[in-house]
């Protein structure tokens, strides 16, 4: 028996083996099947044909074959992989699968009713192939419809090649479509290049095939009346620029249509109706395609076509050496989008002379902004010649209304050229200061090219950050107001029952006093029960027992009794009800209140009043006309030089009357600087930045100063990535008090419980200005206030001790102007400590704190 099973085991065995050896040969060759998107393919509706293929490995993607389909136009889309990886363990074996599936698509667009034959189609990867089976497809007609019509408004003109021109799309329905799909012949036009406007709304766009790629199109609707009915519109605008000039000179553009499913009989209960395609096109429209004309055609023109042009340029500075750059921003204006402006060469007739200035041999590429109407383009031009200006800069255009070239300029920037040698790379590498050589000192007027040496205009130098009682008052406004607004809706809605029953009883009150007033002439019989009715009412609102001794019931007898017909209250009644009135009133106001509202939390406002400093006007106009008279000194560096010192001595005094103006102070560091004082300049702009981190003359040019210093003194560049990230640091401490301020007012308004409750919406977006008043408040608590900073105002030897005999820390003299910390300070002594860590002392009036 046993010998038996054992043969029926083994021929289970290979009969199972021989089964699946076939099946695992056939699973590992490549499988490929054609399928349709959902719904059935239409006359003039394009749709996606999918060849989807397993067995193929990740990469290269395969070539997509061409697929030809009679009575079709096919448009191939791509090839897209899709992987999925798994593991697998089995009794503590790993095993690791992964599975490719490619999809390759077209777009197939119909143009007979009938059965579409798909062809077999082979595809290969390598050495891998696989092929997908024929197969026939029905294609039906969709019916037309009145109550759809759309259609393509085009330009009633010749346009030119390169003109950028609006088409405007409009899709007129009264029913709600559904399902809709768009076939627009003039997108995947050879002929053109089609752009569309930005996306403001994605909500409001829809997606338009445009050959191979899909186009984003915004869209409004309305409603309008076409012979007398009415219609639901629906606009979409975009451009199309020619490419070429088409054979004969036109282009024949094939009709828009658009298939929507259309709601048909009568809804169901849910009003749910039941819904059949529909179409509606547009009629064939031809464009005429005119080339710009060879003559009178300007050498600055390169290629831009339209009516509305405008160039600006702006300088990077005024005041180059030669042989050194100057970054140009040319910006082009339109009423049209520039996405396929070209600048052209800028050394070019019309536009930079080859002599003095040089420019990249490649056109610039643009920047686009304001809904791709203007175009900056940002232009390197190398000084090599003497220059006294920028010239202007031609710009030329095509004027398709008119037919005929326009050129513009832009307006001349004024240059001043310093240095009668050009500077090369070489040149600047070998004049870069040494490791070990002390840091060098502007006394050449050449050297100081490189720096801003801008006035600051006469407005700008009165201007300084909001402080003083001013900001204080703004600041506690900013927090009392809407903590005032919470605290008082908050209030009202928590005793909104407390008030609505003191207003009850108050009527109740008025009603008891206006019967009583009327019982002394009343009769007594019709005034009894209202009475009594009112004092039940009183004892209800004040939330206790009847305790009348009885009087209530007389009341209610006397309205009954018929000896009471005629005769008012007697006085003992009328009396006892007023005592009892007064009784329940008093004993009210006594008790504990049944609700006692919480207190609403207020904001402190602290006002810290500053003196203001009154302007030295003698000063700071003597010290405007020396720097003014310096910069105008070009040629004789000696007599510019004593005007830099009578400047930075007049602009000093209106500096100490006014402490508080960074435009000052760095006029006052830029007036240090043309006189050769370091020191001086460069405690100017510290100054400046603790009061405004963003000032641009100063940052610009201590950062100058700084890479004129060797390693040991240059104080380490702290910034990257963390100051992008926290760019607000750099905020004078006025405006992230204000910018906190304000967030935090934004915060608690939306959680003010204006409709009676919070709203989980509102309370959510407030985290949002929570956040910002969190970190402009941590930013100005946790600021380096920098107190112990300072500059060394003379060159100084550093000691290793409080003493003159000390040994000398340095193997150099500290030079003027350099950035140092103040560590302690001893009698007539300041230890200090360098950028490259060391520490020692020097005299205390060697040193300034940056902090006045």
């Amino acid at each position: 028996m046993r010998a038996v099973m054992t043969r029926f085991v083994l021929a289970l065995a290979t009969l199972a083996i021989v089964t699946l050896i076939p099946g695992t040969a056939f699973a590992d060759e490549p499988q490929a099947q054609f399928r349709l998107g959902s719904g059935r393919p239409h006359v003039g509706v394009p749709f996606q044909l999918e060849l989807v293929i397993e067995g193929f490995d990740e990469s290269p993607a395969p070539d997509l074959p061409k697929l030809a389909i009679p009575d079709a136009t096919v448009t191939p889309l791509g090839a897209t992989p899709n992987t999925s990886r798994s593991i697998q363990i089995i009794n503590g074996r790993r095993t690791d699968s992964v599975r490719v599936t490619w999809s390759l698509r077209w777009r197939v667009e119909v143009t007979k009713p009938g059965q579409l034959r798909v062809p077999s189609t082979t595809v290969t990867q390598g050495g891998k192939r696989a092929t997908a089976q024929a197969g026939d497809v029905p294609v039906e007609t969709v019916p037309t419809t009145d109550t759809m019509k759309i259609s393509l408004e085009l330009p009633n003109r010749a346009v030119f090649v390169g003109e950028t021109v609006p088409v405007t799309m409009i899709w007129l329905f009264q029913n709600q479509p559904q399902d809709q799909t768009f076939a627009v012949p003039l997108l995947s036009s050879d002929a053109f290049t089609v752009s569309a406007p930005p996306v403001a709304n994605p909500r409001r766009a829809l997606t338009l095939s445009a050959g191979a790629k899909d186009l984003q199109l915004p869209y409004t609707i309305d409603q309008t009346t076409v012979n007398g009915t009415e219609f639901n519109r629906l606009t979409i605008n975009l451009f199309i620029a020619p490419r070429s000039i088409p054979p004969g000179g036109k282009v024949e553009i094939a009709p828009a249509s658009v298939v929507a499913a259309l709601p048909v009989g009568r809804a169901d209960f849910f009003g749910n109706a039941p819904t059949q395609m529909f179409r509606a096109a547009d009629v064939a429209h031809t464009l005429t395609v005119k080339p710009l004309p060879e003559t009178d055609r300007p050498p600055t023109f390169a290629g831009a076509v339209g009516d509305q042009f405008s160039i600006a340029v702006k300088a990077s500075r005024s005041v180059v050496s030669l042989g050194e750059p100057v970054e140009l921003d040319v910006t082009i204006k339109s009423n049209q989008p520039l996405d396929t402006l070209s600048l052209g060469k800028l050394d070019g007739e019309g536009r930079l002379p080859k002599d003095k200035f040089t420019v990249p041999a490649e056109p610039p590429t643009g920047e686009l902004t304001d809904e791709s109407k203007t175009k900056t383009f940002k232009v390197t031009a190398q000084v090599t010649g003497p220059a006294t200006e920028v010239p202007a800069l031609a710009f030329s255009y095509f004027d398709p209304t008119k037919e005929q070239y326009r050129t513009i300029r832009s307006e001349p920037i004024a240059l001043s050229v310093k240095g009668g040698t050009f500077v090369g790379a070489g040149d600047v590498v070998s004049a870069s200061p040494t490791k070990k050589g002390p840091a060098t000192t502007v006394t050449d007027d050449s050297a100081l090219v490189n720096a801003e040496l801008a006035l600051s205009t006469a407005g700008a130098v009165d201007e300084r950050p909001l402080g003083g009682t001013l900001l204080w008052v703004l600041i506690g406004l900013l927090y009392a107001v809407p903590l005032a607004l919470l605290g008082a809706r908050t209030w009202q809605l928590r005793t909104r029952g407390q008030r609505e029953e003191a207003a009850e009883v108050r009527t109740a009150r008025r009603k008891v006093e206006q019967l009583l007033d009327q019982a002394a002439t009343a009769d007594a019989r019709e005034l009894a029960g209202p009475l009594g009715g009112a004092l039940r009412d009183l004892a209800r609102v004040l939330g206790r027992e009847v305790d009348d001794h009885g009087l209530i019931a007389k009341l209610e007898t006397e309205a009954f009794s018929p000896a009471s017909s005629g005769k008012p209250l007697s006085a003992d009644v009328r009396s006892d009800a007023a005592g009892l009135l007064r009784r329940w009133l008093a004993e009210a106001r006594k008790a504990p209140s049944r609700r006692s509202p919480r207190a609403a939390g207020a904001a402190a406002i602290v006002l810290v009043a500053l003196g203001a400093h009154v302007v030295h006007a003698a000063s700071l106009d003597d010290g405007r006309a020396a720097y003014q008279e310096a910069m105008e000194l070009t040629t004789n560096p000696t007599a510019r030089k004593a005007a830099f010192a009578r400047a930075e001595i007049s602009l000093g005094e209106a500096v100490r009357a006014n402490p508080e103006r960074p435009e000052l102070l760095a006029d006052w560091g830029n007036a240090a600087l043309g006189a050769g004082d370091v020191a001086t300049a460069v405690l100017a702009y510290r100054r400046a930045l603790t009061l405004d981190g963003g000032n641009t003359r100063a940052r610009h040019n201590l950062a100058w100063l700084r890479s004129r210093q060797t390693e040991t003194f240059r104080p380490a560049h702290q910034g990257g990535a963390t100051d992008t990230l926290l760019f607000f640091h750099h905020w004078p401490r006025a405006r992230k008090l204000i910018v906190g301020a304000i967030a935090f007012a934004v915060a608690i308004l939306l959680l003010v419980p204006w409709a009676g409750r919070r709203r989980r919406g509102l309370v959510g977006l407030s985290t949002i200005p929570f956040a910002v008043w969190v970190a402009m408040s941590a930013s100005f608590v946790l600021e380096d206030r920098q107190a112990d900073d300072g500059v060394v105002m003379d060159d100084v030897v550093m000691r290793a001790a409080d003493s003159a005999g000390a040994p000398a820390a340095l193997s150099q003299p500290l030079p003027r102007g350099t950035e140092v910390t103040v560590l302690e300070r001893r009698d007539a002594w300041t230890r200090i400590r360098v950028a490259n860590g060391t520490a020692g002392w020097v005299p205390g009036g060697a040193v300034e704190r940056v902090a006045p």
